[in-house]
């Protein structure tokens, strides 16, 4: 049984790959704590996730899924979040959450197709 449900995307995905190996690459290098094993990145939106000794039985929501084929859409403005568990990761206490904070945001832009980003914030190449 699977612990998450998401929805895998199309289109750009050798770019977003190679976002998320630099992403890593940039953590690693300034020092991050890598928490779990990075294997090949697949482009995809988080639904819903099992918290751990919840039991939650994602395969219904699953098949009232399948086929769903969602539309186009474009990411104007990527942002850096930090999550923040409940601390009572086993079991959440009743109306436990886990917090996110932005910690970054980076305005991507059409025009520039350069390899470093322009002096304006803008960071090229999206779609």
């Amino acid at each position: 049984m699977s612990r998450a449900l998401w929805a895998g995307a199309a289109g750009g995905t050798a770019e977003l790959r190679l976002l998320a190996a630099r992403a890593d690459a940039a953590a690693r290098r300034a020092g991050a704590p890598m928490s779990e094993p990075r294997h090949r990145y697949r482009p995809h939106l988080t639904l819903a996730r099992d918290r751990k000794g919840a039991h939650v039985d994602l395969q219904p929501y699953a098949e009232a899924l399948r086929g769903f084929e969602g539309g186009a859409w474009e990411v104007g403005e990527p942002a850096l979040v930090h999550s923040r568990l409940p601390v009572s990761r086993e079991r959440a206490a009743p109306g436990e959450r886990p917090s996110y904070e932005t910690i970054a945001r980076c305005r991507l832009g059409r025009s520039w197709r350069g390899h470093d980003p322009p002096g304006d914030g803008t960071v090229g190449g999206g779609r």
